[in-house]
């Protein structure tokens, strides 16, 4: 195998075990863990309960287009991907405000209030907007654009918005053509997305679309599959997990970008899928996107806290997928599921837990940070006791993974720049951890 690693110079070169005093090192290590760690009941952010994954009553919103004031002004929630619960005008002593109320699928639940709707007007008009949220707080700038096309939205100037306590006030012009105004361009339905993706096409020749199973509304639970020989002897495994969330477009676009990246027709590329089959979920919540949920699917379940119980017919899906693939066949098996939050960090597994390539993400940090410094990308540990995918990859397969979180307000740029760039040093440092793996 070529050695694709000119230019990287900070791989540490591990002692080798025995494989007898490695596998037993593991085991010990491993029961250590399970047992001597606290039962998990949540992070910091996550509301009570969080782990108790059995099906909530959800609020479906009423689908409506809601004409206001005079001249008219009119409020529209019919698409895919649309937030608004109601809308009405408040009389001011200097301007009237639109109200635009948004509230959760349920709650209590973590504060990523989601919004999007279309607006326009009878006649030409500058209009004050204000953003309320039942159960939360303001957190993502708005976006405007013309048409739903992904690549005509833009981001609105700071210097417009006023906060009020938990709200967001701000004006804009609007006339007879339709905007639309959302907490992030929306990418509804994932084929969808993909026609609006500009390396699309560069892709999709080169990958199997198979359907492993469907979300409690019928919608599909797509299984992406690098192309080739699909057989045993190929002796890597990387597996990618996106959108379990829907308001974190950030993730959900630099994995698209990570993923074409590891699609192209380079050198590296192309050896790299020679050597390591590709499996990825590029949409686990194809409900909760499609009806504009701050977090949950559609039976009100934050799906990343059902990683160990697998109530939720999305994750099951994908643990019976990928479950007869953790038979021993792969000797290097690597895993990350792209989120958003409001800072650009890695959450690797605890350098303390021993895992099949031991620390691979803490090695492959500082390639990433430093093909982004103006990302100021950071780092925290965490033990696998909590019930999310990065862990039941660890748990499921005795190895590393990673929960790739991407800052919220990243733009398009950021988001590719970051996505390739980190899928080329991964690739270099997976093809230098098979290779010492032969040796």
């Amino acid at each position: 195998m070529m050695n694709h690693l000119k230019g990287l110079n900070q791989i540490d070169s591990a002692n080798h075990f025995s494989p007898f005093l490695a596998l037993l090192l593991f085991a010990v290590l491993f029961l250590y863990n399970c047992s001597s760690t606290e039962p998990f009941s949540g992070y910091s952010y996550d509301p009570p309960d969080v782990t108790d994954t059995e099906d909530k009553e959800i609020i479906y919103q009423k689908k409506r287009i809601i004409g206001i004031g005079e001249p008219k002004i009119w409020i529209s929630n019919e698409f895919n991907g649309a937030r608004v619960s109601d809308a009405w005008l408040a009389l001011g002593s200097s301007q009237d405000t639109v109200i635009i109320e948004v509230e959760p699928e349920n709650a209590p639940i973590n504060n990523s209030p989601w919004y999007a709707f279309q607006i326009w007007s009878d006649q030409e008009q500058k209009i004050l907007i204000r953003l309320s949220y039942e159960n939360g707080r303001h957190r993502y700038v708005p976006k405007i654009g013309e048409s739903a096309d992904y690549m005509s939205w833009k981001l609105l100037p700071d210097s417009i918005f006023t906060s009020i306590g938990g709200d967001l006030l701000f004006s804009i012009q609007i006339g007879i053509q339709k905007q639309w105004i959302a907490a992030h361009p929306v990418q509804a339905n994932s084929l969808e997305s993909l026609l609006n993706y500009p390396d699309y096409s560069g892709f999709t020749s080169k990958i199997t679309v198979d359907t492993v199973g469907y979300s409690h509304n019928n919608r599909a639970i797509l299984q992406w599959q690098s192309q080739g020989n699909l057989g045993s002897e190929k002796e890597g495994l990387l597996i990618l997990f996106s959108r379990q969330h829907p308001p974190e477009v950030s993730g959900y676009r630099s994995f698209l970008y990570f993923f074409s990246r590891l699609m192209d027709t380079d050198e590296l590329a192309q050896t790299f899928r020679s050597n390591f089959r590709i499996i990825a979920y590029p949409m686990l919540n194809p409900d909760g996107v499609e009806q504009g949920h701050w977090r949950h699917n559609s039976s009100g379940i934050d799906l990343n806290r059902d990683w160990e119980y697998f109530r939720q017919p999305e994750t099951r899906s994908v643990r019976d997928a990928l479950s007869p693939l953790a038979d021993g066949r792969y000797r290097i098996v690597y895993g990350i599921d792209f989120h958003s939050t409001n800072e650009n960090v890695f959450y690797p597994i605890n350098e303390a837990v021993i895992t099949g390539i031991d620390n691979f993400t803490q090695r492959w940090f500082p390639f990433v940070a430093e093909a982004n410094p103006e990302l100021n990308f950071r780092k925290e540990e965490f033990e696998p006791n909590s019930p999310i995918a990065k862990n039941w990859i660890y748990k499921t397969f005795g190895t590393d993974a990673l929960t790739f979180e991407v800052e919220d307000e990243l733009n398009e740029e950021e988001m590719q720049n970051l996505g390739r760039s980190a899928a080329e040093s991964l690739m270099k440092l997976l093809l230098n951890e098979l290779e010492n793996t032969e040796n």
